[in-house]
């Protein structure tokens, strides 16, 4: 029985020395996925196909909204790298493309350059990049980086799941800053 269920135990109603009924009940609901990732908040239905397989959720965040600056935020799945965020913040608009394209920067594949309805965005197989207006002591523009690398790099099949990701993260993100409205 134990096989059947590894967290539920079997209800057996035993009477007169006979087994009448053996009930199993098993838990079949998947792992909750996160409604807030790095400080902000993301519809779990649009991160989840960049989690999966879903597991065990931790998260590792330098990222302070009360002091916004360039920092690092990685959101593990039974310990493993799921999403590796990056905001930084510049007077001026970086390159993305050359981002994209190298790997010690943030080195996506097949990187394009796609409108999100930010100041610029590129999409690869396994992540985006986007900048947009955001005046903080930082800087006028914030840039954030989105990495799944779990997703295999060859994978094409999902730059569409990651492209709305990254817009509404985006979005949330800039809304969670104050540093400008949600755009689209």
């Amino acid at each position: 029985m134990d096989s059947l269920c590894r967290l539920s135990k079997p209800l057996t109603l035993t009477i007169a020395g006979m087994t009448l009924l053996t009930v199993v009940s098993c838990d079949t609901s998947s792992p909750e996925v996160p409604a807030s990732m790095c400080g902000t908040r993301i519809e779990p239905g649009l991160s989840r196909p960049l989690l999966e397989p879903l597991g065990e959720f931790d998260e590792f965040n330098r990222l302070d909204p009360e002091h916004p600056k360039t920092a690092p935020c990685v959101v593990s799945v039974d310990g493993d790298p799921a999403l590796r965020f990056r905001l930084a913040f510049h007077s001026e608009s970086p390159d993305l493309m050359k981002w994209a394209n190298e790997s010690s920067i943030v080195g996506l594949t097949n990187p394009s350059v796609i409108d999100l309805g930010f100041e610029a965005s590129v999409v690869g197989n396994e992540g985006a990049i986007a900048t947009e207006a955001c005046r903080t002591a930082e800087g006028d523009r914030l840039t954030l980086s989105v990495v799944a690398p779990r997703v295999p790099p060859a994978k094409e099949n999902l730059r569409p799941a990651i492209e709305k990701f990254m817009k509404a993260y985006m979005n949330n993100t800039i809304a969670m800053l104050g540093c400008g409205g949600t755009k689209r």
